[in-house]
């Protein structure tokens, strides 16, 4: 029944065709093209290829489809154009499902020469779906269009719109007028700051000038992070540091520059800036490394800079002058000063040292003390005295301190300062040049040897040993010298004095005290037994027959017996023994605590040993001599001086009544 209806079908359809084509189509084909789907004939057919039918039809696609076109075009650029465009995807949906059916009716031309209506379904497809979720879309989109403006509602609004373009309009004018007096106002502050600009350029210019000429160090410290934030060129003239090179340092210019001593002060000094007032300046001297590593001393004043809301100090302000050349200046002085100072408490010992030698009776004497005297005025030294003895052939050491390390006597040729005749220092690199007396093994020390020399020769030598291996300063030097010549005028002031009281009390024969001495000696003895309850002996000698043997021999032999006798006499009786020359021949000995009967002894022995003498004269042997002697005693023969010389004499004359040669007492 289907193939039937379909063979009616195709017969119906080939009576549509012209005529012609029947005469080359096959007879065999038409079956075919009816009872098979994949055999359809194009669209074309259906118009039995009449031109002009098919030409209306082709030409009405082909409009509606570029009129399709245009519009999808005009909707897409009309979207893309308009920003805020209400329901804008509508719009889409609308241009997308008119590109579909304009694109439907190209395909419609095209179906009418080629069969491919599955491109022709798909389309259709495409639009219904397009058509659905348009119409979908649509739905909830029809109350939002309900509620659009009316043209009455939009003419209104517009009406409302154009007056408040009137009012922007005139409020543009008057802002515009307000703009202009703005701008001239603007000009005018632009022109007066532009003034004020120039005036401060040139002011800071001058202010730059100011602080780059002025010849110290201008800076700006910033106390949260410790740095430099400011400095004039000053400071890379004084220290070569540029002030970029400043702000460089890791922990601050404090830590870096300022010298470790002073580093407690001045953070002391910066904490001290928390609590300054305006206008009120610290000052503070502190020392500063240069890129050489030099220090310079700088003294400086400080000041706040700026303060943050709260008015606590947050930059500092500072001006430091170069001061080291005063502190070096100073420094200097004050070492001048001590210098000076020292030297006058040297002088102040030095003549203390003057006045006490000058008050001592004796060299003995100033042996005692010199050591003494010497000691503080050298002090970390160890020293001697020397004098030379009176054959001019040997040194010795009167006084010493310390350990000198130095011979006590010694020849003058062992010294070179000596021979010299100037001041002769030695170090321990220089072991060579130690004198002779020097032991220089063990004292590897710096040593002074310095000549005392007084009456145009040398009397003696002051020899100093330091404890510190430096060199010898020239203060200690010329304090050196200065004792050296005091010394030798001392001393040979008192040889002088010890000279002429030598003179003055002794026999210049015998060497014995002369009767002057012993009237002033006799009667301290008398006095000093007195009080000890002690007792004093006096022995009175004279040499027997003297005048025989002076006529004899001569007066040169006698005085040669006399001056024999006197050495003889100081060499038996003791240290506190006084043996005196009386007068001529006579000699008295006073022996203080000495009792009667030593003192007989004593004497009886000096009568043997004064014959056992060897007299010899111009080579010719003299004849023995003897003497006679007379004793006294206190405070059995006399309590005075006189009286005890008178008994001695009255014994010895009595002695020489007996015969000479004998010992005999009151």
């Amino acid at each position: 029944m289907i193939v039937g209806d379909c063979y009616l079908l195709g017969l119906r359809l080939i009576d549509c065709f012209p005529r012609s084509i029947y005469d080359w189509l096959p007879m065999n084909l038409l079956p075919q093209l009816l009872l098979f789907a994949a055999q359809y004939i194009p669209h074309g057919h259906c118009y039995l290829w009449q031109t002009p039918l098919v030409g209306l039809h082709v030409a009405a696609d082909a409009l509606i489809a570029i009129a399709y076109y245009s519009i999808s075009i005009f909707l897409i650029y009309f979207v893309r154009k308009v920003e805020d465009l209400p329901f804008k995807n509508i719009f889409i949906l609308f241009g997308t499902f008119i590109l579909v059916y304009g694109t439907i009716h190209v395909v419609e031309i095209w179906t009418l020469w080629q069969p491919n209506y599955l491109i022709y379904v798909l389309l259709k497809a495409i639009s219904a779906l397009v058509s659905l979720y348009t119409a979908l879309s649509l739905i909830p989109l029809i109350p939002k269009a309900l509620n659009l403006p009316s043209p009455q509602q939009l003419a209104n609004l517009n009406q409302q719109l154009n007056e408040q373009i009137i009012a922007k309009e005139t409020a543009r004018e008057k802002v515009v007028l307000l703009n202009q007096e703005l701008e001239q106002r603007v000009q005018e502050k632009t022109t007066a700051l532009t003034k004020a600009n120039q005036d401060l350029r040139e002011s800071t210019e001058y202010r730059e000038k100011i602080t780059d000429l002025i010849p110290n160090i201008l800076y700006i410290y910033d106390l949260a992070t410790n740095r430099n934030v400011y400095c004039n060129p000053f400071i890379t003239e004084l220290l070569g540091y540029t002030p970029l090179e400043l702000q460089k340092f890791r922990d601050g210019l404090i830590n870096e520059l300022i010298h470790p001593e002073d580093l407690a002060t001045l953070k002391q000094h910066f904490n001290e800036c928390l609590v300054l007032r305006n206008d009120n300046y610290l000052e503070i001297e502190y020392r500063v490394k240069n890129t050489q590593g030099k220090w310079y001393w700088l003294h400086d004043k400080i000041t706040i800079f700026t303060r943050d809301a709260d008015g606590k100090p947050e930059q500092i302000l500072g001006i430091a002058r170069d001061i080291t050349q005063t502190k070096e200046l100073n420094q200097k002085l004050e070492e001048q000063i001590l210098v000076l100072e020292k030297t006058n408490q040297a002088r102040i010992k030095l003549a203390e040292i003057n006045e006490f030698v000058q008050a001592c009776v004796s060299l003995e004497e100033a042996q005692v003390i010199i050591a003494d005297l010497l000691k503080p005025l050298f002090p970390n030294t160890h020293g001697a005295v020397y004098l030379m003895n009176n054959s001019k052939n040997l040194l010795e050491a009167i006084s010493a301190w310390g350990i000198v390390h130095s011979d006590s006597n010694f020849d003058p040729k062992e010294c070179w300062a000596i021979r010299r005749g100037n001041p002769h220092q030695v170090h321990p690199h220089t072991s060579g040049l130690y004198c002779s007396h020097i032991d220089a093994k063990a004292t590897l020390k710096p040593s002074l040897c310095l000549p005392m020399i007084a009456e145009r020769g040398i009397i003696g030598l002051l020899y100093l040993r330091f404890d510190h291996s430096d060199a010898i300063s020239q203060s200690a030097q010329d304090l050196a010298e200065t004792v050296a010549q005091n010394l030798a005028i001392s001393f040979a002031n008192l040889k002088l004095q010890e000279k002429l009281r030598f003179q003055s009390l002794r026999d210049p024969l015998t060497g014995l005290y002369n009767r002057r001495y012993l009237q002033e000696c006799l009667t301290k003895e008398i006095n000093r037994a007195h009080r000890q309850q002690q007792f004093v002996s006096v022995l009175m000698i004279d040499v027997d027959y003297f005048k025989r043997f002076n006529d004899k021999y001569g007066h040169s032999a006698g005085d040669l017996v006399l001056k024999q006798v006197g050495t003889y006499l100081l060499s038996q009786i003791r240290q506190y023994d006084i043996a005196c020359r009386y007068g001529g021949e006579e000699i008295i000995i006073v022996m203080p605590n000495a009792s009667i009967g030593d003192t007989m002894v004593r004497a009886e022995e000096i009568r043997v040993g004064v014959k056992k003498l060897k007299l010899e004269h111009e080579g010719e042997q003299l004849e023995s001599i003897s003497v006679s002697i007379g004793v006294s005693y206190f405070p059995d023969d006399s309590t005075n001086a006189n009286g005890l010389i008178q008994a001695a004499d009255k014994a010895l004359y009595q002695a020489k009544q007996e015969g000479r040669d004998i010992v005999r007492r009151c």
